[in-house]
């Protein structure tokens, strides 16, 4: 089992709806949060359990025991290891480790164990496991134990009687390692199990590909932006020769589709970790393999998933792979806690068909990383890691980069900017690390600011500025919008603000609305004409069918033919006292088919967005434009930048019944509906939202009426 990526879930702000999920209860506590919208510093009253709650609720159970196939494979796995223990004539004493719901230690017990032992570490979920335990007829069969296995004890009085002969557990994560499953089965070993045992899984196999990738690239590597009829935007030379941060990026990588890359090389088994205890799982471990170049290119990135052999005899596999590496592509299961990731070489180089590249793959106890040797260079030591030596890797996250790259939005920006920069102006360009200033100074604009408080952003423009010798015309404020004065403009009044809608703080769509914010703290620097860009954001929403997103809210119920409805029931309710109403997701990485137009809700004219100071209501409702199953409602900003826009949601016009593009930048909001519903053109969707200026906040409330009947 592993948590879903943070951002995608861990930093779920608030943004509440109209059904009193989020009412003010009779005991709680007070927790500072700063509104990504207004800038400030509000003390929110939250549950006096709310971290204990909102573990549970992002804990990602629910998402691993919608996985079919992992559930049927470790079933099988089992009754297998359970069959050949009894073959040779021992009784069947299993251990799971990590047990969770205890799904595991049922199918151990349901599929004839002797005797099973479960341990969770994670109290909240050990009670919920005890309890289901009880109500699936298995508590005379299945001890539990509320501890990490490492401090489990064998022996007379202790947790355990005896030594397990059959070890059941699911460590893994997206990277199979980071959640100490080297570690695990290590103590496993030699504290808690027989020297014969039997393991399920048996082991892993770990698969690489060498690929070219000019889409893969822009998300790893600043490269210049071209102006025409000026000199290019030039990242420093060091920010480019990067290899970029060390960490992996993990994402669905069937969502990139195969003409968005060149593969260099076949899947390459680079580790294969022996589960079994019949040969060391090494702490740290070095691959070095040699492949032979599939075709002429120059390799952007590394691709990497596992497989697990889940039976003793290794016959059934379980495989983590994307389509083109899958050995049953038609019948791949729909997996969000265990992905794909890519790595990005710390020494780029081209290569020939037919050429031999030396591929090095090295773990730790926790993690990967993965490089190709390049001799003429020897950049590549034997025990380093790769790091990010310039520093803008560290600033920019790989989206941010993405969107720096992105040719659409600088060619809005350069567009746009010719129309209202001269050589009389005076601009004031927003968005952390915008790099936008440099654009207005290649543009000719008589001087430029840029407000860059975060300290990161500002020594990673300092570097752009001192590259492109714009050090006459660009000048880096350290200061917040509130602090900045007449002496910090040389007595300039602003002629033109230029904003990247973007902002650190910004984890939804409409967090980026603080850019007009911003202009309030700032009016009395800009002078009467002034002309702000983004001027209009526009808010929009769309009823929408998911593949598969849907999954990660949906209930169990009943799981390989055990009830896990109590289960249901926590998650339930710890949801109901931490969750957003409106999470973020980067949807382009999640199929999605539009079921109604795009509509757009409210319209914020980024010069004045609070100048009426009173909650602003719409309440309206969205005809169906074909029928589906309406499980989510996707939400997103378009910023308009003169007669153009920039979306953070579909990059093309949505077509009712057809798969939706979604800029892949940026994260959209999405309301999940708890139970999905079959809906018919002509049905509606109605929904309710307020906007509270002062606060910043929106809340939202979203319905499925039929024509004939309401259903919520």
């Amino acid at each position: 089992m592993t948590i879903r990526r943070a951002f995608r879930c861990g930093h779920q702000l608030k943004s509440s709806c109209f059904h009193g999920r989020h009412s003010i209860r009779s005991m709680g506590t007070f927790v500072p949060n700063l509104s990504p919208v207004t800038g400030k510093m509000e003390w929110v009253l939250q549950d006096e359990h709310y971290d204990y709650h909102q573990e549970i609720a992002r804990s990602a159970y629910a998402d691993m025991l919608h996985d079919t196939e992992r559930n049927q494979k470790y079933y099988l796995g089992l009754k297998r290891a359970i069959h050949l223990m009894h073959q040779s004539g021992q009784a069947a004493h299993v251990l799971d480790i990590g047990t969770g719901t205890g799904l595991l230690s049922m199918m151990a017990a349901a599929s004839g164990a002797d005797t099973v032992t479960a341990c969770e570490a994670f109290v909240p979920m050990a009670e919920c496991a005890r309890k289901l335990i009880q109500q699936n007829g298995f508590g005379d069969k299945i001890t539990l134990i509320p501890k990490r296995s490492t401090e489990v004890t064998v022996g007379k009085d202790s947790d355990m009687p005896r030594r397990a002969n059959i070890l059941v557990t699911e460590v893994f994560d997206t990277e199979l390692i980071g959640e100490g499953a080297i570690g695990t089965f290590h103590h496993a070993h030699e504290k808690l199990l027989e020297k014969d045992c039997l393991v399920v899984p048996r082991a892993a196999k770990m698969y690489v590909q060498l690929v070219q990738s000019e889409k893969l690239r822009k998300w790893n590597q600043l490269l210049p932006i071209k102006i025409k009829g000026h000199d290019d935007v030039r990242p420093p030379t060091e920010f480019s020769r990067c290899g970029g941060a060390p960490s992996l990026h993990d994402l669905q990588l069937d969502q990139v589709s195969c003409d968005q890359f060149q593969p260099l090389s076949q899947p390459i088994k680079v580790f294969r970790f022996d589960y079994t205890g019949k040969s060391e799982i090494k702490f740290k471990d070095r691959s070095k393999l040699t492949v032979e170049s599939l075709n002429d290119g120059r390799i952007d990135a590394i691709f990497m998933w596992w497989d697990l052999e889940m039976d003793p005899e290794g016959e059934i596999t379980l495989s983590c792979a994307p389509s083109w590496g899958h050995p049953d592509p038609e019948n791949m299961q729909w997996r969000d806690h265990w992905m794909q990731a890519i790595y990005y070489p710390n020494v780029r180089r081209s290569v020939q068909k037919g050429e031999t590249i030396t591929l090095v793959s090295n773990h730790d106890d926790y993690s990967l990383w993965f490089d190709v040797q390049d001799f003429s260079e020897q950049k590549l030591s034997e025990d380093k890691r790769g790091v990010c030596r310039c520093g803008a890797h560290m600033t920019y996250s790989r989206p941010r980069i993405a969107m720096l790259n992105d040719d659409y939005r600088n060619t809005v920006y350069i567009h746009t900017m010719k129309q209202v920069v001269n050589s009389q102006s005076v601009c004031l360009c927003l968005g952390d690390g915008t790099l936008l200033p440099f654009i207005a100074s290649k543009l000719g604009a008589k001087k430029v600011y840029t407000l860059q408080s975060n300290p990161l952003c500002r020594r990673t423009l300092q570097r752009y500025l001192q590259h492109n010798s714009e050090g006459e015309c660009v000048q880096i404020i350290d200061k917040l919008p509130g602090e900045l004065t007449a002496e910090d403009l040389a007595g300039n009044k602003i002629d033109v603000v230029l904003a990247e809608p973007f902002f650190l703080t910004s984890v939804l769509p409409w967090h980026n609305l603080h850019l007009g914010y911003i202009v309030r703290e700032i009016t009395q620097h800009l002078s009467p004409c002034v002309k702000v860009l983004p001027g209009i954001a526009a808010f929009r929403i769309m009823a929408v069918q998911f593949s598969d997103l849907w999954k990660i809210r949906a209930p169990v119920g009943i799981c390989e033919g055990f009830n896990l409805e109590s289960f249901d029931k926590l998650i339930e309710s710890s949801s109901d006292k931490t969750d957003a109403y409106i999470e973020p997701q980067p949807l382009w990485e999640y199929p999605a088919t539009c079921l109604s137009q795009p509509i757009t809700v409210m319209q914020f004219d980024m010069s004045r967005i609070v100048e009426n100071t009173k909650s602003q209501v719409v309440e309206n409702t969205v005809p169906f434009d074909c029928d589906g199953t309406c499980n989510g409602v996707a939400l997103w900003m378009d910023f308009s930048f003169g007669e153009t826009e920039i979306s953070t949601g579909p990059v093309t016009p949505p077509v009712p019944g057809a798969k939706v593009q979604w800029d892949r930048c940026t994260r959209q909001g999405v309301h999940l509906f708890r139970l999905p519903q079959t809906v018919c053109q002509g049905d509606i969707l109605s929904y309710k939202v307020m906007f509270i200026p002062e606060a910043g906040e929106f809340q939202f409330s979203f319905d499925i009426q039929r024509k004939r009947s309401k259903v919520t």
